[in-house]
């Protein structure tokens, strides 16, 4: 009995000490890891309305909001509030946030767009709005603070309290008009990622890229970085355009995986792209991945968002939130 009890304690220490050493390798700080990085999760458990997420946005005060399948939150030193349709939100479904300031934010849904506005409600949809179509994929918000519609049948735009609707079949130079995303850059040029190539709108003229440009067609993504370099993440991929062509990034150059459905930036402006099998990051020369192995709470990752500390922030498709903290 004595022998059996020893040789089970040196099998057990020999499968646990590599998973210590792993675990040391790649969440601490020592002369092969480099910088320490540190992760936090937030759950249904500690307060999130559903695991099940969808986008995340940080205002300027701070608080995270997260959009999810089954409503709202809003987080602030430590601090959870929660809404859904009982308290206004159009529907429980949120595709996208979009701040204006601090406790102004718009939510696109299945069925149409609602506006928070320091806790008063108000939604638009086709039946009491001039809004294109109920199906609002995501928001953006130009210089002026005017909200833009990503919608399945064009763009939309509300001006005070008039609208302008930009579809293919109305002439415009719209390339689709299931728009998927879309992004305003430093210069207020509108920038429209749909199933089929990607338009810019800028002064009233229209400009067209597709598959011969960027990577794929279908666009899941576009984010305009600090140097007003736009990020397109597809089906196949991420393209970077700085105003003369587009630079493409895939599996093969280090990304982990071709579909990118979030795109941020942290504080020394290295990139972090989101895919359903993990993140990269990509300081311009390096590449690295993080999955469920080191950090990640689930691979495929929605949202990502940095906030004032230089937390890195990511929004789940199952398990909630995560942020990482990197220190030297």
């Amino acid at each position: 009995m004595k022998l059996f009890n020893y040789k089970s304690s040196w099998l057990l220490l020999f499968f646990i000490f590599p998973v210590i050493m792993m675990t040391n390798f790649s969440c601490g700080k020592d002369k092969f890891s480099g910088p320490a990085e540190n992760w936090t999760y937030l759950t249904a458990k500690n307060g999130l309305v559903s695991n099940y997420v969808n986008c995340i946005a940080i205002d300027p005060s701070g608080a995270v909001w997260v959009g999810t399948e089954f409503g709202v939150s809003r987080y602030i030193d430590g601090t959870w509030s929660s809404y859904n349709t009982p308290q206004g939100l159009l529907y429980h479904q949120v595709n996208s946030i979009a701040v204006q300031e601090t406790n102004k934010i718009w939510f696109a849904t299945p069925y149409g767009a609602s506006f928070f506005d320091n806790g008063q409600w108000k939604s638009y949809d086709v039946e009491n709005s001039g809004i294109s179509y109920n199906y609002v994929y995501d928001i953006a918000l130009d210089a002026n603070n005017n909200p833009w519609f990503a919608t399945g049948k064009g763009v939309s735009l509300l001006k005070g309290n008039n609208w302008t609707i930009y579809q293919k079949e109305e002439g415009n130079a719209l390339v689709y008009n299931i728009v998927r995303t879309l992004a305003i850059d430093r210069n207020n040029k509108k920038w429209f990622g749909t199933e089929f190539g990607i338009s810019g709108f800028d002064n009233n003229v229209w400009t067209t890229y597709l598959a011969e440009n960027v990577l794929a067609d279908f666009v899941v993504n576009i984010f305009v970085d600090s140097k007003n370099r736009l990020w397109v993440g597809t089906l196949a991929g991420v393209s970077m355009f700085a105003g003369d062509g587009f630079v493409d990034y895939s599996t093969s150059n280090g990304l982990i995986f071709n579909r990118v459905d979030a795109i941020g930036e942290d504080l020394d402006g290295t990139l972090w792209f989101g895919t359903p099998y993990g993140v990269s990051s990509f300081d311009g020369s390096n590449w690295k991945s993080y999955t469920t192995i080191n950090g990640l709470p689930d691979n495929w990752i929605t949202g990502i968002v940095v906030d004032q500390e230089g937390k890195i922030w990511f929004s789940t498709k199952t398990k909630g939130l995560a942020y990482l903290q990197i220190s030297d």
